[in-house]
């Protein structure tokens, strides 16, 4: 094989323009096998010439790679690998296709490919057909691997986000307060800082609903929790129906008060009806341990001050 590599610049000299050549119907055939599919039709309706120009790219670094000298492919491999990863997070960000349609579609690619490397070496040496299909496959498998595990990290990363997100405010679920509690606690104590839990909801809720509807309630929700991203409370919670919880590191009681209030005049700048209840509680050191009771603290807080603007 070493004597072989040495005679690879008369091998890219011969087959070189036909691979590129070939470029073309390699594409041709893959869409048409993908035509077949209704996933993929969808998939590619109006994204056809990018997807062209994409899948041209790929395969021309590829027809340049198979006749790279041993050291320069394997460096080549490792990048394209690394490429693939990104490309296939950037696929799932802006081309969602079902994940089980992927096999069909890195095999349809492959099997284009050497289908036309076959064709083009049908009258070369064994050891050439060999060894050009072996480089081909070593790139194909790179490749297609870090295009799958790009894919397959950003869709679990997505799913984990929709999991721990309340889909009407996009703010985060009350079950993610518990695996979130102990991360904020740890970093507050780190950086010796305070942390406040802060609790609030909205007063006369259901009569919001009843009298305007429901969507009227859902608006306001969202409300809040587009008020809570412009005053920079990032860990907020939607613990169900008008609760929330806000975990707020670096401030104290006192200023966490402050804080519901100017979001309270913002609301009812909004809409002069509307007004919060709301209780905050520092979190000490034993937090993480006895969180429910926190949790109760902030609550019974909150109701006292329900109670004085009923008063």
């Amino acid at each position: 094989m070493e004597k072989f590599q040495l005679e690879l610049r008369t091998l890219k000299k011969n087959l070189f323009k036909e691979y590129m050549k070939s470029i073309p119907a390699m594409i041709h055939t893959h869409k048409v096998h993908l035509s077949q599919f209704d996933d993929f039709s969808s998939f590619m309706n109006g994204f056809v010439e990018q997807y062209e120009k994409i899948l041209e790219k790929f395969l021309r670094g590829i027809v340049h790679a198979v006749f790279l000298r041993e050291e320069r492919f394997q460096h080549f491999l490792k990048q394209a690998e690394q490429k693939a990863f990104r490309s296939g997070i950037h696929f799932l960000r802006h081309q969602r296709i079902p994940h089980q349609a992927l096999a069909c579609f890195s095999t349809s690619i492959r099997e284009s490919v050497l289908h036309e490397m076959k064709r083009i070496t049908v009258s070369d040496s064994l050891q050439v057909q060999l060894f050009m299909l072996d480089r081909w496959n070593m790139v194909a498998h790179r490749a297609i691997t870090g295009f799958l595990s790009g894919f397959s990290s950003q869709q679990f990363k997505d799913l984990k986000e929709i999991s721990i997100r309340d889909p009407l405010t996009n703010l985060y679920n009350r079950r993610y307060f518990y695996d979130c509690l102990e991360k904020e606690i740890n970093k507050a104590q780190k950086q010796d800082v305070p942390i406040t839990l802060v609790m609030f909801d909205i007063n006369n809720f259901k009569h919001i609903n009843d009298e305007y509807g429901h969507h009227a309630g859902d608006e306001l929700l969202q409300q809040i929790a587009e008020l809570s991203k412009r005053l920079k409370l990032l860990s907020g919670f939607r613990f169900g129906g008008d609760e929330f919880v806000f975990l707020l590191p670096g401030i104290k009681e006192d200023a966490a008060y402050k804080l519901v209030e100017k979001m309270e005049s913002q609301l009812m700048a909004w809409n002069k009806s509307i007004s919060l209840a709301y209780g905050a509680i520092e979190l000490l050191g034993d937090a993480c341990e006895n969180i429910d009771y926190y949790l109760q603290l902030a609550d019974e807080r909150m109701y006292s001050n329900k109670r004085e603007v009923k008063a």
